[in-house]
């Protein structure tokens, strides 16, 4: 039992060692999978193992080389000294006297190769006399068996000594014997010579004895030991030399492979700002110069898309999306600086007019010229874009009010001058600018850049071709003042239900028949319809836009339960404010609605936008489930501002995704907003959700739109909002989808 644990034991602990052999033979370099080793290591590492195997190998062979031709050597002299000693040891068996024994013995002591001698009686194994170099032989070294002896013998015919190997185990020793023998030759005619010349001669002979010999060549196994190992030392220093040669010749062959792993990791980590040198061997010289043609490639694509991203294609200026960006980075550095600079929004006056009588290509021409105008009029530091249609922006850096007046009577005197031919007609070319400062007390970019707006309105109200400057004392009592009218107003409208719900089709380009509407909110005031746009912003700083949306969804609602009792199942897309999701009774409301009216929830969609959602994420996000758990649906509107919301959309409950009308309403003309919109639809698909592209003003746009793969489509081409709806208004929509092109996708 104990001897099966020893076993057990034994075989658990070799398993144990050759697993730690393994983990360590696989943390060499040469043996590695990892991808941080290089290649010159590794070629240096295969060469010297390969090398080191080498070296023992013919180390190996030169020691059994050299011990196989010792061993022949020998036993030739074996050979040679048994049949001298057959001559010198004749006598003393003849004369049977040990003196002669003697004279034999002082001989052979000359020789230290010889290490012991034995003569042998001719029937048995018994000593006659024997010689030994050294004491212990004679207890090492046994005389020959009967056996042996009988083999001696058997050998006498073919006069050569037999050989034993019995002693090499223990000692460097050639041991070999033969049989001492006395020869005759017989004749059977001793008078007739002739004849016994000529006849069969008869040998015979007589074994009177056997020799046995040892010669020892343990001195030539410790020379040839040491000179092995002399050797071996001076080969191993000319290897290591040769392996400090070889890794300097090889390193150099190598160098201009290695020279191309820095900049290839800097182009893994995505910097382009290398370049390969292309030298050494044809092979390295051909991927150096296809890495720097690709490297070449990916910078023109950058720079195009940097282009795309930040420049208007027409005109060159700066865009509405990197202007933004630009206006919020001055913004920060005035207060930082404790600087000033001037927002300028200019709109031109009569742009509508030559782009509906000359035509777009003559729009697009007067775009040219004036943003060449304003290039012209401002200084190089200066940020000029074209933020959209016929407005332009500039921020002009660290000026002063006074700068900033003397800047917006200069681009108009400029644009006074200015006189657009075309097609032979002359034409002038006026602009109404809006004009704010920012400083160390401006709020944010969104306030500077709704002041400007608001600055520019003033000034095309005040008769156009004009600047206005944007006062915030005056214009907050302006607000203060329209503040106090827009509440009794609202309130008024809440209460005796003046305002009044309009209906936009949102139309699906697979040319289905589901219906599904915008909700759009009207207020009614002394017998006109006013817009959201005239209202709104009061009623957001007045605190009553949560009871606007309430007020909304109720009377939605109230509408969908009118058409589903007869019979029509119809989609309702209802916009809400981020103050909705921010009030803790909204839900509660909801739910008491859905209830009152009898309202599938799946039949509500309600349109965030894009800046409400991602403004406070977490907290929006928590309300979007609890809607989205009673089974309403939602759509972020104003989809592709910021591309802030890209990361949050893998987790929010969003359906839909509604692309901002900007890049839609010239989408026919503009190769940028083209790809922006193909963009948006791909990163839809990808997350599984539907696009809606809105403000769809003509054919062209609606073509697009379906070879570009959106879902639905809105926008006056398909129809305007209007206060009645019903199955015959949404088949209009329809047929010019079907109309344009049938099945977009």
């Amino acid at each position: 039992m104990s001897d099966l644990i020893f076993k057990r034991r034994l075989v658990n602990y070799l398993a144990y060692l050759r697993k730690r052999v393994s983990v360590r033979l696989r943390q060499l370099a040469i043996f590695s999978r990892r991808r941080s080793r290089s290649i010159v290591d590794r070629v240096l590492g295969i060469l010297l193992v390969w090398s080191v195997l080498v070296y023992f190998v013919a180390i190996a062979g030169v020691w059994w080389g050299s011990t196989s031709v010792i061993e022949d050597n020998f036993s030739n002299q074996a050979t040679e000294w048994l049949r001298k000693l057959d001559e010198l040891g004749t006598p003393l068996y003849i004369s049977k006297d040990k003196t002669l024994f003697r004279s034999i013995e002082d001989h052979v002591s000359q020789f230290p190769e010889i290490a012991y001698l034995r003569y042998y009686e001719s029937d048995n194994n018994t000593v006659l006399a024997e010689y030994y170099s050294k004491e212990k032989l004679v207890r090492l070294v046994p005389p020959l068996s009967l056996l042996e002896i009988e083999t001696v013998r058997l050998n006498v015919e073919s006069a050569e000594p037999v050989f034993i190997d019995s002693a090499k185990s223990r000692l460097s020793l050639v041991q070999a014997a033969v049989p001492v023998v006395i020869r005759s030759i017989q004749s059977d005619g001793l008078i007739d010579l002739e004849a016994s010349m000529v006849s069969e001669q008869l040998e015979s002979y007589k074994i009177i004895g056997f020799i046995e010999l040892g010669l020892d060549f343990s001195l030539y196994r410790k020379k040839l030991v040491k000179n092995i190992i002399l050797g071996s030392l001076v080969i191993a220093a000319m290897f290591f030399l040769m392996v400090i040669a070889g890794r300097f010749i090889i390193k150099k062959s190598l160098r201009p492979l290695m020279n191309l792993r820095r900049p290839l990791a800097k182009l893994a980590k995505g910097d382009i700002n290398v370049h390969v040198e292309s030298e050494g061997d044809d092979e390295i010289v051909a991927i150096a110069n296809a890495l720097n043609t690709t490297i070449a490639a990916l910078k023109g694509r950058d720079k195009e898309l940097r282009q795309l991203a930040n420049y208007d294609p027409l005109t060159g200026l700066l865009n509405k999306s990197i202007f933004n960006m630009l206006l919020k980075r001055e913004v920060e550095r005035v207060k930082e600086d404790n600087d000033s600079s001037a927002l300028l929004f200019i709109d031109l006056d009569q742009f509508k007019h030559v782009n509906d009588n000359l035509g777009h290509a003559a729009g697009d021409r007067l775009l040219v010229q004036i943003a060449e105008l304003l290039k012209s009029r401002m200084r190089r530091e200066d940020m000029i874009s074209r933020f959209g249609g016929d407005e332009f922006t500039v921020i002009a850096s660290s000026v002063t009010a006074k700068d900033a007046r003397l800047i917006a009577d200069s681009i108009l005197k400029s644009m006074q001058n200015f006189v657009f031919v075309e097609n032979e007609q002359s034409f002038n070319i006026y602009c109404s600018i809006g004009v704010v400062m920012m400083n160390a007390d401006t709020m944010s970019d969104e306030e500077v850049f709704s002041q400007a707006d608001m600055a520019c309105f003033q000034a095309k109200s005040a008769g156009r071709n004009c600047y206005h400057m944007f006062d915030a004392v005056k214009q907050a009592e302006i607000r203060k003042v329209a503040d106090i009218s827009w509440s009794k107003r609202i309130k008024e409208a809440i209460d005796e239900n003046k305002f009044t719900l309009y209906y936009q089709p949102i139309v699906p380009l697979d040319g289905g028949n589901k219906q599904c509407y915008e909700v759009l909110l009207r207020m009614m005031f002394d017998g006109e319809i006013m817009l959201p746009n005239a209202f709104l912003s009061a009623a957001q700083r007045l605190g009553m836009i949560v009871d606007i949306d309430s007020w909304v969804v109720r009377n939605a609602l109230k509408k969908i339960s009118e058409l589903t009792a007869s019979d029509q199942e119809v989609l309702f897309s209802i916009n809400l404010s981020g103050a909705s999701f921010e009030d803790a009774g909204f839900i509660i409301r909801l739910k008491k609605y859905i209830k009152e009216y009898k309202v599938d929830p799946s039949l509500i969609i309600f349109e965030i936008t894009e800046q409400t959602a991602v403004k406070n994420i977490d907290f929006v996000g928590q309300v979007m489930h609890e809607l989205v758990a009673m089974g309403c649906r939602f759509a972020l509107d104003d989809f592709g501002i910021g591309f802030h919301s890209f990361e949050h959309l893998k987790t929010m409950p969003v359906d839909y995704l509604k692309i901002n009308g900007d890049f839609i309403a010239n989408m026919a003309n503009d190769e940028v907003d083209q790809a922006m919109v193909q963009f948006m639809i791909r990163i839809a698909r990808i997350l599984n959700k539907k696009v809606i592209a809105g403000h769809v003003q003509d054919s062209q746009a609606l073509e697009l739109l379906k070879e570009f793969g959106a879902d639905y489509a809105q926008g006056f081409y398909l129809g305007k909002p209007e206060p009645l709806l019903g199955m015959e208004h949404f088949k209009k929509s329809v047929k010019l989808v079907l109309i344009n092109g049938g099945n977009g996708h």
